[in-house]
């Protein structure tokens, strides 16, 4: 890690520098997903401060979302690739707006009639704008259903990783939705993080294709399945589903060396990664498993998307 440089006559906090700097080392790509920070008291005696400082520092970029805590294995860094296209963002909007400065300008506005502009136009965004998040626990399944409930509410809904969910990710949030398979351990975890006004949680239902199941209803009884998923839960969610319709050989495949693989008949894997099937296919026949939001549940997320709006504007 490049080494941290603190300015102590800036009126900075010491604990603000070293997070603004580990925060621009992200951006910048010199600190990636995995790496390892040094220890709070590591860090502490290299920088001459004391250790509560760099504990509260390293704190405060877990809730933001930056680190990962491993206990005693200490900090590693998270979702490195958000922050880059978030600073890419914000840089964006910054040339935007210097532009559009600018003009202001140019049509003879003063700086403090620019700056009462942008101001009122924040505080409608702020009653306006909303936060909606979709926790799941594969990244392909988070995306895709995130990009589904973003066409029906009208809103942009941000795909979450339930391995990665910390407070940095729920705070200012105004509704978190997921599947009825992880409501209670997400519903427990946004508890445990002891918001104050907390997202409520909303579970939805997220059925197989009609496609999907025409398909799986023609598999015969003598045949061997695998099932092929990049996460261990779903996989064997819907082994057990598989199994319960009376098939009797279904097994979970890890990964695409398993050498269990050349013994299956056919090979399910998710429609919302359909590289995976791409790479067995000529070993195997392969059948994506499609899944749908429920309309009845893209319905209700659009119905209280709507209540929060018609609430934050009367507010």
């Amino acid at each position: 890690m490049q080494r941290i440089t603190l300015n102590r006559a800036s009126g900075v906090p010491v604990f603000r520098q070293v997070i603004d700097q580990i925060v621009f080392m992200i951006e910048a790509g010199e600190l990636a997903d995995g790496d390892r920070l040094p220890s709070s008291r590591l860090l502490a005696a290299n920088l001459g401060v004391n250790r509560n400082t760099t504990a509260r520092a390293y704190a405060e970029l877990q809730q933001s979302g930056y680190l990962r805590s491993h206990g005693r294995g200490g900090m590693t860094v998270r979702r490195s690739a958000q922050a880059r296209e978030h600073r890419a963002a914000y840089e964006a909007a910054a040339a935007e707006l210097t532009g559009a400065v600018r003009r202001c300008l140019e049509m003879g506005l003063s700086a403090d009639e620019i700056a009462m502009i942008a101001y009122q136009q924040s505080v409608h965004a702020r009653t306006t704008h909303l936060r909606v998040v979709f926790v799941e626990c594969n990244e392909e399944r988070a995306k895709f259903f995130a990009g589904e409930l973003s066409a029906e509410v009208n809103a942009m809904v941000q795909p979450l990783l339930l391995s990665d969910l910390g407070t940095g990710d729920v705070s200012g949030a105004d509704l978190v939705v997921t599947t009825f398979f992880h409501h209670a351990e997400v519903r427990r975890r946004v508890r445990a993080m002891q918001l104050p006004g907390p997202p409520e949680v909303l579970a939805i239902v997220a059925a197989p294709h009609i496609r999907t199941l025409a398909r799986l209803a023609r598999i015969p009884k003598g045949h061997r399945v695998g099932i092929l998923y990049s996460t261990d839960d779903q996989a064997e969610a819907i082994r057990q589903s598989l199994t319960d319709t009376g098939l009797g050989d279904v097994r979970v495949l890890r990964g695409v060396d398993d050498p269990g693989l050349d013994d299956c008949d056919l090979v399910i894997v998710p429609s919302e990664n359909p590289d995976l099937g791409e790479r067995v296919r000529d070993r195997a026949t392969v059948i994506e498993f499609g899944n749908v939001l429920d309309a009845a549940s893209r319905r209700m997320v659009s119905e209280i998307v709507d209540e929060i709006r018609e609430s934050k504007a009367e507010s």
